[in-house]
């Protein structure tokens, strides 16, 4: 890895969970925001962050690395998604008539499971 991608992890790392945009760290890394996106790209196809898009904005994250000890999911766990027949999924998503963020079908499916899992 070089130099950038070191500086950015390290930056992101401290940011927790709230991740940065790029200009965030184009003002704290004083490094070139072509360079920046340039090597971001490089750090999300090798796994080692991700992307979270929040209305027009893009922050970037440490991925959060899977653990030997977490629990292994299983298709049985996505019984009941009402996502898998919706009429509208083919118009569901960030900037669409319909989105996940604003259904509340998918909220009360969400929360009952949380429940379950609580229980």
């Amino acid at each position: 890895m070089n130099d950038d991608a070191d500086q950015i992890l390290k930056a992101l790392r401290d940011a927790g969970e709230n991740g940065l945009l790029i200009g965030e760290l184009v003002d704290r890394l004083g490094i070139d925001s072509q360079e920046i996106a340039k090597t971001i790209n490089t750090l999300m196809s090798e796994g080692l962050i991700m992307q979270k898009q929040e209305l027009e904005e893009e922050r970037y994250m440490i991925k959060t690395p899977v653990t030997d000890d977490a629990e292994p999911g299983a298709l049985s766990d996505m019984n009941g998604c009402p996502c898998f027949h919706c009429l509208k999924i083919g118009r569901c998503g960030i900037r669409q008539p319909d989105s996940p963020v604003t259904c509340s079908e998918l909220e009360e499916w969400l929360g009952a499971g949380l429940g379950r899992a609580v229980s």
